[in-house]
Protein backbone atom coordinates (compact mmCIF):
# COMPACT_ATOMS: atom_id res chain seq x y z
CA UNK A 1 0.00 0.00 0.00
CA UNK A 2 1.40 3.40 -0.99
CA UNK A 3 2.20 5.79 1.85
CA UNK A 4 2.66 9.35 0.66
CA UNK A 5 5.15 11.27 2.81
CA UNK A 6 7.29 14.39 2.86
CA UNK A 7 10.62 14.91 4.61
CA UNK A 8 12.94 17.84 5.15
CA UNK A 9 16.69 18.30 4.72
CA UNK A 10 18.50 21.04 6.64
CA UNK A 11 22.12 22.17 6.74
CA UNK A 12 23.11 24.60 9.50
CA UNK A 13 26.39 26.47 9.06
CA UNK A 14 27.14 23.98 6.24
CA UNK A 15 26.65 20.92 8.52
CA UNK A 16 23.84 18.49 7.66
CA UNK A 17 21.60 18.26 10.76
CA UNK A 18 18.63 16.57 9.07
CA UNK A 19 18.83 13.34 11.08
CA UNK A 20 19.42 15.24 14.34
CA UNK A 21 16.26 17.33 14.10
CA UNK A 22 13.92 15.13 12.01
CA UNK A 23 11.95 13.83 15.02
CA UNK A 24 11.73 17.21 16.74
CA UNK A 25 10.72 19.54 13.87
CA UNK A 26 6.97 20.06 14.07
CA UNK A 27 6.79 22.34 11.01
CA UNK A 28 9.00 23.73 8.26
CA UNK A 29 7.59 26.46 6.03
CA UNK A 30 9.17 27.86 2.86
CA UNK A 31 7.80 31.07 1.29
CA UNK A 32 8.70 31.58 -2.40
CA UNK A 33 8.04 35.17 -3.58
CA UNK A 34 8.05 36.33 -7.21
CA UNK A 35 9.29 39.85 -6.53
CA UNK A 36 9.51 42.71 -4.08
CA UNK A 37 10.70 40.87 -1.00
CA UNK A 38 13.02 38.03 -0.06
CA UNK A 39 12.13 34.37 0.16
CA UNK A 40 11.89 33.11 3.73
CA UNK A 41 12.18 29.91 5.75
CA UNK A 42 10.84 29.07 9.20
CA UNK A 43 11.42 26.06 11.47
CA UNK A 44 9.43 25.21 14.59
CA UNK A 45 11.33 22.71 16.77
CA UNK A 46 10.15 20.88 19.89
CA UNK A 47 12.90 21.26 22.51
CA UNK A 48 12.07 18.73 25.20
CA UNK A 49 15.73 18.33 26.14
CA UNK A 50 16.24 22.13 26.02
CA UNK A 51 19.22 21.84 23.68
CA UNK A 52 18.09 24.93 21.73
CA UNK A 53 18.21 27.00 24.91
CA UNK A 54 21.84 26.06 25.48
CA UNK A 55 24.64 25.06 23.15
CA UNK A 56 22.33 24.71 20.12
CA UNK A 57 20.94 28.24 20.49
CA UNK A 58 20.89 29.83 16.98
CA UNK A 59 22.54 33.17 16.32
CA UNK A 60 21.36 35.91 13.99
CA UNK A 61 23.32 35.74 10.77
CA UNK A 62 23.82 31.96 10.89
CA UNK A 63 23.55 30.19 7.53
CA UNK A 64 20.76 27.67 6.76
CA UNK A 65 20.10 25.78 3.55
CA UNK A 66 17.03 23.59 3.20
CA UNK A 67 15.14 21.28 0.89
CA UNK A 68 11.90 19.31 0.93
CA UNK A 69 11.65 15.75 -0.35
CA UNK A 70 8.44 14.07 -1.44
CA UNK A 71 8.02 10.29 -1.74
CA UNK A 72 5.26 8.33 -3.53
CA UNK A 73 3.50 11.66 -3.86
CA UNK A 74 1.21 11.58 -6.90
CA UNK A 75 1.59 7.82 -7.31
CA UNK A 76 3.79 4.95 -6.18
CA UNK A 77 7.37 5.67 -7.19
CA UNK A 78 6.66 9.36 -7.76
CA UNK A 79 9.54 10.99 -5.89
CA UNK A 80 10.70 14.60 -6.23
CA UNK A 81 12.47 17.30 -4.31
CA UNK A 82 12.32 21.05 -3.83
CA UNK A 83 15.46 23.03 -3.05
CA UNK A 84 14.43 25.99 -0.94
CA UNK A 85 17.78 27.78 -1.17
CA UNK A 86 20.17 29.49 1.22
CA UNK A 87 19.03 31.66 4.09
CA UNK A 88 20.32 33.85 6.90
CA UNK A 89 18.81 33.57 10.40
CA UNK A 90 17.12 36.83 11.32
CA UNK A 91 14.75 35.83 14.15
CA UNK A 92 14.86 33.37 17.07
CA UNK A 93 11.97 32.71 19.46
CA UNK A 94 12.01 30.45 22.53
CA UNK A 95 8.70 29.62 24.16
CA UNK A 96 7.01 27.07 26.43
CA UNK A 97 6.06 24.99 28.12
CA UNK A 98 6.34 22.67 26.35
CA UNK A 99 9.70 24.10 25.27
CA UNK A 100 10.03 24.99 21.60
CA UNK A 101 12.32 27.03 19.38
CA UNK A 102 11.21 28.93 16.29
CA UNK A 103 13.82 30.01 13.74
CA UNK A 104 13.08 32.53 11.00
CA UNK A 105 15.47 33.10 8.09
CA UNK A 106 15.52 35.16 4.89
CA UNK A 107 17.25 34.68 1.56
CA UNK A 108 19.05 38.06 1.59
CA UNK A 109 22.77 37.24 1.79
CA UNK A 110 25.09 38.17 4.63
CA UNK A 111 26.48 41.35 3.13
CA UNK A 112 26.51 44.63 5.01
CA UNK A 113 27.20 46.42 1.72
CA UNK A 114 23.95 45.01 0.28
CA UNK A 115 21.34 45.11 3.03
CA UNK A 116 22.66 47.20 5.93
CA UNK A 117 24.86 50.05 4.73
CA UNK A 118 22.87 53.11 3.67
CA UNK A 119 24.32 54.77 0.61
CA UNK A 120 23.87 58.11 -1.14
CA UNK A 121 24.84 58.26 -4.80
CA UNK A 122 23.84 60.01 -8.02
CA UNK A 123 23.60 57.50 -10.88
CA UNK A 124 24.04 59.16 -14.28
CA UNK A 125 23.96 57.88 -17.87
CA UNK A 126 23.63 54.21 -16.94
CA UNK A 127 21.21 51.37 -17.62
CA UNK A 128 19.22 49.39 -15.08
CA UNK A 129 21.44 46.40 -15.87
CA UNK A 130 24.57 48.45 -15.11
CA UNK A 131 23.11 49.63 -11.79
CA UNK A 132 22.30 46.04 -10.86
CA UNK A 133 25.73 44.78 -11.97
CA UNK A 134 27.57 47.32 -9.80
CA UNK A 135 25.41 46.52 -6.76
CA UNK A 136 25.76 42.76 -7.30
CA UNK A 137 29.53 43.04 -7.65
CA UNK A 138 29.82 45.10 -4.47
CA UNK A 139 27.83 42.44 -2.55
CA UNK A 140 29.67 39.49 -4.09
CA UNK A 141 26.52 38.20 -5.79
CA UNK A 142 25.90 36.84 -9.27
CA UNK A 143 23.49 38.77 -11.51
CA UNK A 144 20.90 37.19 -13.83
CA UNK A 145 19.24 39.90 -15.93
CA UNK A 146 16.40 38.90 -18.28
CA UNK A 147 14.88 42.14 -19.52
CA UNK A 148 15.33 44.88 -22.08
CA UNK A 149 18.09 47.46 -21.72
CA UNK A 150 16.56 50.46 -19.95
CA UNK A 151 18.57 53.70 -20.07
CA UNK A 152 18.63 55.95 -17.00
CA UNK A 153 19.89 59.50 -17.49
CA UNK A 154 19.84 60.46 -13.80
CA UNK A 155 18.69 58.75 -10.60
CA UNK A 156 19.42 59.48 -6.95
CA UNK A 157 20.02 56.85 -4.29
CA UNK A 158 19.28 58.82 -1.12
CA UNK A 159 20.33 57.14 2.14
CA UNK A 160 19.08 53.74 0.98
CA UNK A 161 20.65 50.32 1.21
CA UNK A 162 21.62 48.82 -2.14
CA UNK A 163 18.98 46.13 -1.63
CA UNK A 164 16.06 48.53 -1.09
CA UNK A 165 17.27 50.90 -3.79
CA UNK A 166 17.53 48.18 -6.44
CA UNK A 167 14.08 46.85 -5.54
CA UNK A 168 12.67 50.37 -6.01
CA UNK A 169 14.43 50.86 -9.36
CA UNK A 170 13.05 47.59 -10.70
CA UNK A 171 9.53 48.42 -9.53
CA UNK A 172 9.76 51.90 -11.06
CA UNK A 173 10.53 50.40 -14.49
CA UNK A 174 8.13 47.47 -14.36
CA UNK A 175 10.71 44.75 -13.66
CA UNK A 176 10.59 41.96 -11.10
CA UNK A 177 13.50 41.25 -8.77
CA UNK A 178 14.31 38.58 -6.23
CA UNK A 179 17.41 37.45 -4.33
CA UNK A 180 17.90 33.70 -4.36
CA UNK A 181 20.86 31.38 -3.74
CA UNK A 182 23.50 34.14 -3.73
CA UNK A 183 22.07 35.63 -6.95
CA UNK A 184 20.17 38.77 -7.86
CA UNK A 185 17.55 37.82 -10.44
CA UNK A 186 15.87 40.57 -12.48
CA UNK A 187 13.30 39.76 -15.15
CA UNK A 188 10.41 41.15 -17.15
CA UNK A 189 7.19 40.14 -15.43
CA UNK A 190 5.28 40.83 -18.66
CA UNK A 191 7.26 38.08 -20.42
CA UNK A 192 6.66 35.62 -17.59
CA UNK A 193 2.94 36.43 -17.52
CA UNK A 194 2.74 35.53 -21.21
CA UNK A 195 4.25 32.06 -20.65
CA UNK A 196 2.17 28.89 -20.89
CA UNK A 197 0.75 27.60 -17.59
CA UNK A 198 2.94 25.00 -15.88
CA UNK A 199 0.00 23.13 -14.36
CA UNK A 200 -3.80 23.14 -14.16
CA UNK A 201 -5.67 23.30 -10.86
CA UNK A 202 -9.26 22.09 -10.82
CA UNK A 203 -12.03 22.81 -8.35
CA UNK A 204 -11.60 19.45 -6.65
CA UNK A 205 -7.87 20.08 -6.04
CA UNK A 206 -8.61 22.77 -3.44
CA UNK A 207 -9.20 22.37 0.28
CA UNK A 208 -9.73 26.14 0.48
CA UNK A 209 -9.94 28.94 -2.10
CA UNK A 210 -10.70 32.64 -2.38
CA UNK A 211 -11.48 34.64 -5.54
CA UNK A 212 -11.65 38.43 -5.52
CA UNK A 213 -12.54 40.90 -8.27
CA UNK A 214 -12.30 44.52 -7.20
CA UNK A 215 -12.27 48.01 -8.65
CA UNK A 216 -10.81 49.53 -5.48
CA UNK A 217 -7.25 50.66 -6.05
CA UNK A 218 -7.32 49.74 -9.76
CA UNK A 219 -7.38 52.04 -12.75
CA UNK A 220 -8.39 52.19 -16.41
CA UNK A 221 -5.63 54.61 -17.31
CA UNK A 222 -2.90 56.86 -16.02
CA UNK A 223 -1.77 60.43 -16.51
CA UNK A 224 1.76 61.57 -15.73
CA UNK A 225 2.98 65.17 -15.82
CA UNK A 226 6.67 65.85 -16.11
CA UNK A 227 9.13 68.54 -17.15
CA UNK A 228 11.60 67.73 -19.90
CA UNK A 229 15.03 68.31 -18.29
CA UNK A 230 16.52 69.30 -21.64
CA UNK A 231 13.98 71.88 -22.82
CA UNK A 232 12.24 72.80 -19.58
CA UNK A 233 8.87 72.21 -21.28
CA UNK A 234 5.99 70.60 -19.38
CA UNK A 235 4.40 67.50 -20.91
CA UNK A 236 1.56 65.12 -20.08
CA UNK A 237 1.82 61.43 -20.87
CA UNK A 238 -1.43 59.46 -20.86
CA UNK A 239 -1.93 55.70 -20.88
CA UNK A 240 -5.29 54.09 -21.50
CA UNK A 241 -8.48 56.04 -20.79
CA UNK A 242 -11.78 55.80 -18.98
CA UNK A 243 -12.92 57.47 -15.78
CA UNK A 244 -10.58 55.91 -13.18
CA UNK A 245 -7.32 57.66 -13.99
CA UNK A 246 -4.22 57.30 -11.83
CA UNK A 247 -2.47 60.64 -11.34
CA UNK A 248 1.30 60.05 -11.26
CA UNK A 249 3.76 62.60 -9.93
CA UNK A 250 7.18 61.38 -11.00
CA UNK A 251 10.30 62.82 -12.56
CA UNK A 252 11.23 61.61 -16.03
CA UNK A 253 14.19 62.04 -18.37
CA UNK A 254 12.15 61.90 -21.59
CA UNK A 255 8.83 60.82 -23.09
CA UNK A 256 10.11 57.24 -23.31
CA UNK A 257 11.19 57.31 -19.67
CA UNK A 258 7.81 58.73 -18.64
CA UNK A 259 6.04 56.06 -20.67
CA UNK A 260 7.89 53.23 -18.93
CA UNK A 261 7.23 54.65 -15.49
CA UNK A 262 3.55 55.40 -16.10
CA UNK A 263 2.85 51.98 -17.58
CA UNK A 264 4.77 50.24 -14.77
CA UNK A 265 2.89 52.05 -12.00
CA UNK A 266 -0.47 51.42 -13.68
CA UNK A 267 0.24 47.70 -14.13
CA UNK A 268 1.50 47.32 -10.56
CA UNK A 269 -1.75 48.81 -9.24
CA UNK A 270 -3.95 46.68 -11.50
CA UNK A 271 -2.50 43.40 -10.27
CA UNK A 272 -5.13 43.68 -7.52
CA UNK A 273 -8.01 43.76 -10.02
CA UNK A 274 -8.61 39.99 -10.07
CA UNK A 275 -6.86 37.72 -7.58
CA UNK A 276 -7.10 34.08 -6.54
CA UNK A 277 -5.63 32.32 -3.50
CA UNK A 278 -5.98 28.77 -2.29
CA UNK A 279 -4.67 25.74 -0.48
CA UNK A 280 -3.77 22.51 -2.29
CA UNK A 281 -1.67 19.38 -1.89
CA UNK A 282 1.96 20.29 -2.69
CA UNK A 283 2.97 20.25 -6.36
CA UNK A 284 6.48 20.57 -7.73
CA UNK A 285 5.33 22.88 -10.55
CA UNK A 286 4.08 25.56 -8.14
CA UNK A 287 6.89 28.10 -8.25
CA UNK A 288 6.51 31.86 -7.84
CA UNK A 289 6.67 33.76 -11.17
CA UNK A 290 5.13 30.82 -13.08
CA UNK A 291 1.62 30.82 -14.56
CA UNK A 292 -1.06 28.29 -13.68
CA UNK A 293 -4.48 27.54 -15.15
CA UNK A 294 -7.51 27.42 -12.87
CA UNK A 295 -10.64 25.67 -14.09
CA UNK A 296 -13.95 24.31 -12.83
CA UNK A 297 -15.08 27.47 -11.03
CA UNK A 298 -16.92 29.25 -13.85
CA UNK A 299 -16.15 32.96 -14.24
CA UNK A 300 -13.01 32.78 -12.03
CA UNK A 301 -11.44 30.34 -14.53
CA UNK A 302 -8.36 31.64 -16.31
CA UNK A 303 -4.58 31.95 -16.35
CA UNK A 304 -3.02 33.30 -13.16
CA UNK A 305 0.51 34.42 -12.29
CA UNK A 306 1.90 33.09 -9.00
CA UNK A 307 2.97 35.99 -6.77
CA UNK A 308 3.69 33.89 -3.67
CA UNK A 309 3.79 30.17 -2.87
CA UNK A 310 4.12 28.81 0.68
CA UNK A 311 4.99 25.12 1.10
CA UNK A 312 4.74 23.49 4.53
CA UNK A 313 5.93 20.09 5.77
CA UNK A 314 4.72 18.82 9.15
CA UNK A 315 6.05 16.22 11.55
CA UNK A 316 3.60 13.59 10.26
CA UNK A 317 5.02 13.77 6.73
CA UNK A 318 2.02 15.70 5.42
CA UNK A 319 2.48 18.74 3.21
CA UNK A 320 0.36 21.47 1.69
CA UNK A 321 0.79 24.60 -0.37
CA UNK A 322 -0.98 27.92 -0.21
CA UNK A 323 -0.60 30.47 -2.97
CA UNK A 324 -1.51 34.00 -3.99
CA UNK A 325 -1.93 34.84 -7.68
CA UNK A 326 -3.31 37.50 -10.00
CA UNK A 327 -5.16 37.09 -13.29
CA UNK A 328 -3.05 37.78 -16.38
CA UNK A 329 -4.32 39.60 -19.46
CA UNK A 330 -4.95 43.06 -18.01
CA UNK A 331 -1.44 44.37 -18.58
CA UNK A 332 -1.09 47.54 -20.66
CA UNK A 333 2.57 47.26 -21.64
CA UNK A 334 1.72 47.79 -25.28
CA UNK A 335 -0.67 50.71 -24.77
CA UNK A 336 -0.36 53.78 -26.97
CA UNK A 337 1.23 56.69 -25.11
CA UNK A 338 0.95 60.28 -26.35
CA UNK A 339 2.15 63.65 -25.15
CA UNK A 340 -1.33 65.16 -25.15
CA UNK A 341 -4.49 64.06 -23.33
CA UNK A 342 -6.47 61.45 -25.23
CA UNK A 343 -9.93 62.12 -26.58
CA UNK A 344 -12.90 61.05 -24.55
CA UNK A 345 -13.89 57.47 -25.44
CA UNK A 346 -16.89 56.95 -27.63
CA UNK A 347 -19.92 55.17 -26.23
CA UNK A 348 -21.13 51.93 -27.67
CA UNK A 349 -24.62 51.36 -28.95
CA UNK A 350 -26.32 48.19 -30.07
CA UNK A 351 -24.36 46.36 -32.77
CA UNK A 352 -21.17 48.38 -32.49
CA UNK A 353 -18.12 46.89 -34.17
CA UNK A 354 -14.55 47.53 -33.07
CA UNK A 355 -11.26 46.59 -34.74
CA UNK A 356 -8.52 45.58 -32.30
CA UNK A 357 -5.31 47.65 -32.39
CA UNK A 358 -1.91 47.02 -30.80
CA UNK A 359 -2.03 47.31 -27.01
CA UNK A 360 -5.73 46.46 -26.66
CA UNK A 361 -7.02 43.95 -24.12
CA UNK A 362 -10.61 42.88 -23.53
CA UNK A 363 -10.27 44.63 -20.17
CA UNK A 364 -9.49 48.03 -21.76
CA UNK A 365 -12.00 47.59 -24.60
CA UNK A 366 -14.72 46.83 -22.05
CA UNK A 367 -13.81 49.94 -20.06
CA UNK A 368 -13.80 52.12 -23.17
CA UNK A 369 -17.14 51.04 -24.63
CA UNK A 370 -19.09 49.66 -21.66
CA UNK A 371 -17.91 51.93 -18.88
CA UNK A 372 -16.40 49.16 -16.76
CA UNK A 373 -13.60 46.64 -17.36
CA UNK A 374 -15.55 43.97 -15.49
CA UNK A 375 -17.78 43.28 -18.54
CA UNK A 376 -14.80 41.97 -20.55
CA UNK A 377 -16.21 38.43 -20.30
CA UNK A 378 -19.35 39.54 -22.18
CA UNK A 379 -17.21 40.70 -25.10
CA UNK A 380 -15.34 37.39 -25.08
CA UNK A 381 -18.58 35.35 -24.96
CA UNK A 382 -20.05 37.33 -27.88
CA UNK A 383 -16.90 36.92 -29.99
CA UNK A 384 -15.55 33.58 -28.77
CA UNK A 385 -15.45 31.88 -32.18
CA UNK A 386 -13.63 34.82 -33.82
CA UNK A 387 -11.14 35.25 -30.97
CA UNK A 388 -10.32 31.53 -30.76
CA UNK A 389 -9.94 31.18 -34.54
CA UNK A 390 -7.56 34.15 -34.67
CA UNK A 391 -5.50 32.82 -31.75
CA UNK A 392 -5.11 29.42 -33.42
CA UNK A 393 -4.14 31.07 -36.72
CA UNK A 394 -1.34 32.80 -34.79
CA UNK A 395 0.03 29.48 -33.50
CA UNK A 396 -1.68 29.52 -30.08
CA UNK A 397 -3.48 26.49 -28.70
CA UNK A 398 -6.29 28.83 -27.64
CA UNK A 399 -6.78 32.42 -26.51
CA UNK A 400 -6.71 31.63 -22.75
CA UNK A 401 -10.27 32.93 -22.40
CA UNK A 402 -9.54 36.10 -24.35
CA UNK A 403 -6.08 36.81 -22.93
CA UNK A 404 -4.65 36.70 -26.46
CA UNK A 405 -6.31 39.10 -28.92
CA UNK A 406 -4.61 40.43 -32.05
CA UNK A 407 -4.66 43.65 -34.13
CA UNK A 408 -7.10 43.53 -37.01
CA UNK A 409 -9.65 41.30 -35.27
CA UNK A 410 -13.17 42.73 -35.64
CA UNK A 411 -15.20 42.41 -32.43
CA UNK A 412 -18.91 42.87 -31.83
CA UNK A 413 -19.51 45.03 -28.76
CA UNK A 414 -22.58 44.29 -26.60
CA UNK A 415 -24.99 47.06 -25.70
CA UNK A 416 -23.86 49.55 -23.08
CA UNK A 417 -26.03 49.99 -20.00
CA UNK A 418 -29.30 51.65 -20.93
CA UNK A 419 -29.14 50.90 -24.66
CA UNK A 420 -32.11 49.08 -26.17
CA UNK A 421 -32.20 47.27 -29.53
CA UNK A 422 -34.31 48.90 -32.24
CA UNK A 423 -38.01 48.23 -31.79
CA UNK A 424 -37.82 47.47 -28.04
CA UNK A 425 -39.17 49.72 -25.32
Amino acid sequence: MRTRRAEIGVSYEHVDISSDIRDSVSLMSYVDVASGESDSLSLTIQDRERKWMGGWMPQKGDHISAEMRFYDWESEGSHWGMKCGDFEVDEIKISGPPASCSIGAVSIPRSEAFNEEERTKNWEDVTVREIAAEIAGRAGLALYYEAEEIPVKSLEQDKQTDCKFLYSVCEKYGLAMKVFAEKIIIFSEAVYEAAAPVTTLRYEDFSQYNYNSSLEGTYTGAKMSYTDPGTGEDHIVTVGGGDRIMEINEEADSAADAQRKAVAELNNANKKAVTFSGTIMARKEMLASCCIAITGFGKPDGIYYLDKVTTKVGSSGASQQTFEAHLVGNRMDGANVVLDPQKEPEEAGVGTEYTVVKGDTLWTISERFLGTPLRYAEIYDLNQDVIEAEAQSRGKKDSSNGHWIFPGTVLQIPAAEGDEPDGEQ
